[in-house]
């Protein structure tokens, strides 16, 4: 456009000259004609222009976010630690699908997606075997290992799997906060199938076993798989896991457990609360955080900011003004409330955030921390950061316990107590984990369970005789030997001093 602009620019000049040289007898009416024209161009130059604008905003401006959306990059906080977010064998989804290091997994992942079709075939031939009754005859038919020969290479249910797929590709693209238009439909729709398709084939065999014997090395190789596969950039809509599932698998349940149970069995290891999930799950990232969570009735409790209850609405509103800033303040460390008398006890119960402080006790679930731990924390405050900005409870824990564990000797106190145990090396390197597992992230108002438990610590932590009681107990009561000194000064003083009040009045 610039370019024609000059050339046209350059043409106007030269008629000009031309002009002027040839037109001596009328100079002034020639130059209002080509000043007509140098606007007429610039005019056109201008729409032209203004045209190629309102494209770049129709092909930039991309699309508001669905009410679907809950797969997100977590831009921000990766950058904290990179090793957390990115998958390390197999990529699910299409947010890491064209990383090199990945590729690897494809050719397995295609192999299960084969499997997964021969599975979904001899399910549906299933019920034309009449003398099969027992359910161990039946799990042996249905066994994508027992090739049938004359049917290896027929997947019947490929069209439908597909088209159920086809008619969910929208809901399945607004699932993801990012733009995915640069894929094209036939490509996302078969990259979506090989991804759920190995993952739905991956549980049924860990479920009924042979999993590791036949595809995969090692019981490392699955270690690491399952931790790739609850990564946040890691995900596919539960949705479309559990729709291909029930269409392969639904009319069999005799021998497939529902999805949502076989999703918890795979990742058993997480729900130390043995919680039965029963409600809608967006992702496995979203389960995991649901392990963890006190029940239902508490949650809604619980909640301060945004979406409260309606019986919550009616309290005062100064009750939730104790932000982060002034915590950050007046919440001292445990090596801190240790020395104004505050007692630490490990918790026996299962609920990680079910921290209680009543008679200068403060109870504290057990916490065991290992390197994959503590990836795994990183992905749940990061989907709390970008999907429950009004229900924080794994973000509000871990800022309280970094408050609580600010140096080496918070973590000795801790461990000390059988509060947290921990297979990460040194105590510095899991303070270190702690005051770096909140970086980045956005800190609003805080659960109300917190909140009480802090003004309460802060009290008890303020009033001097706390203090003093506890310095006198670490100074003579603090062990068996120094009680007994203790005491036996004591009683030394006593009589001393009733020896001396004798020998006054016998004088």
């Amino acid at each position: 456009m610039d370019e024609a602009r000059l050339v046209g620019n350059f043409d106007t000049m030269g008629k000009l000259a031309k002009m002027g040289n040839t037109n001596q007898e009328n100079p002034q009416t020639e130059v209002d004609v080509v000043e007509t024209q140098m606007e007429e161009q610039n005019e056109h130059s201008h729409k032209d222009w203004v045209i190629d604008t309102k494209q770049f905003i129709i092909n930039n401006a991309g699309r508001p976010l669905s009410r679907r959306c809950c797969i997100y990059r977590a831009h921000v906080l990766r950058d904290v630690d990179k090793a957390a977010f990115t998958p390390k064998i197999v990529s699910i989804g299409p947010l890491h699908h064209f990383q090199e290091h990945l590729r690897g997994m494809e050719e397995t992942k295609v192999k299960f997606l084969e499997q997964f079709l021969q599975r979904a075939a001899k399910t549906a031939r299933l019920h034309e075997h009449h003398e099969l009754t027992r359910l161990e005859d039946r799990l042996a038919f249905v066994n994508p290992e027992e090739v049938d020969t004359e049917r290896a290479n027929d997947f019947p249910c490929l069209g439908n799997f597909l088209n159920i797929l086809k008619s969910l590709e929208n809901d399945i693209r607004s699932s993801y906060a990012e733009n995915l238009n640069h894929i094209v439909s036939e490509d996302f729709l078969r990259l979506i199938l090989v991804d759920a398709a190995f993952i739905i084939e991956l549980f049924l065999r860990s479920n009924f076993g042979g999993i590791v014997e036949t595809w995969l090395p090692t019981d490392y190789f699955f270690i690491i798989i399952r931790n790739d596969l609850w990564l946040l950039e890691n995900q596919l809509p539960f949705f479309v896991l559990r729709e291909l599932y029930d269409l392969a698998f639904g009319s069999c349940s005799d021998i497939y457990p529902p999805f949502l149970q076989l999703t918890c069995k795979f990742f058993g290891l997480y729900n130390e609360q043995k919680k039965s999930i029963t409600g809608e799950v967006n992702h496995f990232t979203d389960l995991l955080r649901a392990f963890f969570l006190p029940s239902f009735k508490d949650v809604e409790n619980s909640r301060s900011g945004g979406k409260l209850e309606e019986k919550e609405q009616n309290c005062d509103e100064d009750e939730f003004d104790f932000s982060y800033e002034v915590l950050r303040e007046h919440l001292p460390s445990a090596t801190q409330l240790h020395a104004a008398g505050v007692k630490f006890r490990a918790s026996e119960s299962k609920c990680l955030l079910d921290i209680k402080f009543a008679d200068g006790i403060l109870e504290i679930p057990s916490l065991h921390i290992w390197e994959e731990t503590a990836y795994l924390f990183r992905i749940l405050i990061a989907l709390e950061q970008y999907h429950y900005p009004h229900e924080q409870f794994i973000s509000d824990y871990f800022t309280i316990m970094d408050y609580l564990l600010d140096t080496s000797k918070d973590i000795d106190l801790l461990v000390e107590k059988k509060i947290i145990k921990h297979w990460i090396g040194s105590s510095g390197k899991v303070a270190n984990l702690f005051n770096s597992l909140c970086t980045n992230i956005l800190k609003g108002r805080i659960n109300r369970r917190f909140f009480r438990h802090i003004v309460e610590l802060n009290k008890y932590h303020n009033q001097p005789w706390h203090s003093w009681k506890a310095t006198l107990y670490r100074q003579y009561f603090s062990t068996p030997w120094r009680s007994a000194s203790t005491v036996a000064a004591t009683i030394l003083l006593v009589l001393t001093l009733a020896q001396t009040i004798l020998t006054g009045f016998t004088l």
